[in-house]
């Protein structure tokens, strides 16, 4: 890849689906501003104070968080907002906006000076003006505070609105200019910001030009002949030809590093938060309970804490998906892996230009198989932070000119298409429903999808069978009579309860399976992910039944049919299948007829769970997937 080519963004976040608390609370702003203080005199910083409004405490109302600046200036290339409602007011999309980043109406020129009314063509010839004229040096400000990109746009932003001269940058011992409300710019579309100022390209080219170093140097009694092409030794322009400005393959690597670290810190910050609030709520309950010594009240308060918990599940569930080992498990998932391959590559020309919606797209794979079947545009959203991975796995592979990845969930976040020709998901969960996801695969297909798109997958089926396993049924249940020489049997109840993850072997299979759900994935509703079916289990020999066993198959229903099954008579999968242990075994002869049903419901308080209540020759048994 040419690593100063043109990089189209990748990502697109809404404001929603970012915390703000981490980066206004950090004390790092705090201590900068109080120490200029202390270094440049209380008279001098009330100056700039005034100027500026310099403050030491980072947080305010008109303040713009760091990771709201930098989501517009990592993969917005600092396009400030009011370019992208200027140009969907012309008409044009707002998915041409990000991704292609038009600024043509307005090319880097006419840019004011930082310390006169000069009137400048480029950035290039702004910095060599300040250089030459008001004897003001990057290169020494870099080496004397250890400058980045963003401190160069606070630099830039701080000498503007406190109309700051040369000389008194220069001299600054701190660099005050490091507060988050110099993140915003004070000139509307200044072009100067997108000087691309930790960049290592192209020098750009002129004359030699000496300059006079600053007061700031330790050396300032010795004056210092610096050539421009010493001066922007360390810089680089960004690429604004035609109107598009773009970044480095290097420079954008650093943004998408820079962002995953921010990302981690934000997450960290709101875990934390979260947990003092529910501390605090706890304490105050507690408190409540301990003065008042009202039982009740302590049942109702605890019962409503552990809602409270319970919706913070909801968090969990996507952030259990960052974890790199989940993404292992499932692209290592070779049937799995294949079948999606199979379906989208082996029909090909049913994707050829088409706009392909990838619901919960993870690393991307299924996006960039969409790409190699000649999709024209492919839209990943997810809401985990895998998203940013996915990012340079497609720009590894040399596909962000098709992939557009959008983080957030399906039902908050705006695609910018009116309509998508194929939805694409790999949405199923342990017994085909646990989890949930298939809700937002519904809501999509409904928003999205055009009246004769495609569903990748487009049918779905889940199936019961029974086994007799004494040996596991031993491992699993009778494990908790006698636990070192003592009973623990008071687990069995809960044990029994919580249905098991596990791959069954086909000899231990007692019957054929029976079908209880049939979806068409085209039409079906959310409701009737809960359902009730009455089924029929012949027996297939004499043993002990010990538990029954579902699993569950998806059809893709194309020119070129793919099957992915989870059956125990099919290539294991990561999904496995999912096993109802009895309380007691069953004794069961070879032709014998077993009446059964099965009640399929969502937990009363977390939707991505299920309640199972099974029944066998009129007995019921009550089992959870949580």
């Amino acid at each position: 890849m040419d690593p100063d080519g043109d990089l189209p963004v990748l990502l697109e976040t809404s404001e929603t689906n970012l915390p703000h608390q981490s980066f206004h609370e950090s004390s790092t702003n705090v201590s900068v501003a109080d120490s200029a203080a202390a270094t440049m005199g209380s008279e001098s910083f009330r100056e700039f104070s005034d100027r500026g409004q310099i403050s030491s405490n980072s947080s305010s109302d008109s303040d713009v968080s760091d990771e709201e600046s930098f989501v517009e200036s990592g993969c917005n290339s600092n396009k400030p907002s009011s370019n992208q409602d200027r140009f969907n007011e012309s008409g044009m999309s707002s998915d041409e906006d990000w991704v292609e980043e038009p600024c043509a109406d307005e090319p880097m020129h006419n840019i004011k000076c930082l310390f006169c009314s000069e009137i400048l063509s480029n950035a290039h010839s702004v910095l060599e003006h300040c250089q030459t004229v008001h004897h003001f040096s990057l290169a020494a400000l870099q080496k004397k505070h250890g400058m980045d990109q963003y401190s160069f746009i606070r630099l830039i932003n701080f000498i503007r609105s406190c109309s700051a001269t040369s000389r008194e940058v220069m001299d600054m011992d701190m660099p005050i200019w490091e507060q988050d409300k110099f993140m915003m710019p004070v000139i509307e579309d200044d072009a100067l910001l997108m000087y691309d100022f930790d960049g290592d390209g192209d020098i750009p080219k002129g004359s030699a030009s000496e300059v006079v170093s600053t007061a700031a140097s330790s050396d300032s009694d010795n004056l210092k002949v610096q050539t421009e092409g010493q001066m922007f030794s360390n810089f680089r322009v960004a690429n604004a030809e035609g109107g598009h400005v773009t970044l480095s393959q290097s420079h954008f690597d650093d943004l998408h590093a820079t962002l995953q670290r921010m990302q981690l810190v934000v997450d960290e910050s709101s875990a934390t938060l979260k947990q003092y609030q529910k501390d605090m709520e706890s304490m105050r309950k507690a408190m409540k309970h301990m003065v008042m010594g009202d039982k009740q009240k302590e049942e109702e308060d605890l019962a409503a804490l552990r809602c409270e918990e319970e919706e913070d599940e909801e968090d969990g569930y996507f952030s259990g998906y960052a974890h790199f080992s989940i993404h292992h498990d499932m692209l290592a998932d070779k049937p799995r892996t294949d079948s999606y391959r199979d379906a989208i590559i082996k029909n090909s020309h049913m994707m050829k230009d088409k706009i392909v919606l990838d619901l919960g797209c993870g690393t991307g794979i299924l996006s960039m198989f969409a790409v190699q079947a000649g999709a024209s545009k492919v839209i990943g959203v997810d809401q985990s932070q895998i998203i940013f991975n996915a990012m340079a796995i497609i720009r590894e592979n040399k596909m962000e000119n098709k992939i557009k990845l959008v983080r957030g969930k399906i039902e908050e976040v705006t695609l910018n298409e009116p309509m998508v020709d194929v939805l694409v998901s790999e949405w199923m969960g342990y017994f085909l429903l646990f989890e949930g996801m298939l809700d937002s695969v519904i809501h999509a297909r409904n928003k999205y999808l055009a009246p004769d798109g495609l569903m990748l997958p487009n049918s779905c089926t889940i199936s019961m069978m029974a086994i007799g396993d004494s040996e596991r049924y031993s491992e699993m249940v009778r494990f908790w009579d006698d636990v070192y020489g003592l009973k623990m049997t008071s687990m069995r109840p809960e044990v029994l309860r919580e249905a098991s993850i596990e791959t069954v072997p086909v000899d231990k299979i007692l019957s054929d399976p029976s079908l209880v759900l049939q979806l068409d994935l085209k039409t079906c509703t959310s409701q009737e992910t809960e359902f009730f079916r009455v089924f029929q289990l012949k027996m297939t020999r004499e043993d002990k039944l010990t538990a029954l066993v579902g699993s569950f198959d998806v059809t893709f229903h194309l020119d070129h049919t793919v099957l992915l099954s989870t059956s125990p008579y099919s290539s294991p999968t990561h999904w496995k299948q999912t096993v109802f242990y009895l309380p007691e075994p069953i004794t069961v002869h070879t032709g014998q007829v077993l009446d059964c049903s099965i009640k399929v419901q969502r937990h009363s308080k977390e939707v991505r769970w299920l309640d199972v209540t099974i029944t066998i020759n009129g007995e019921k048994f009550k089992y959870s997937l949580s």
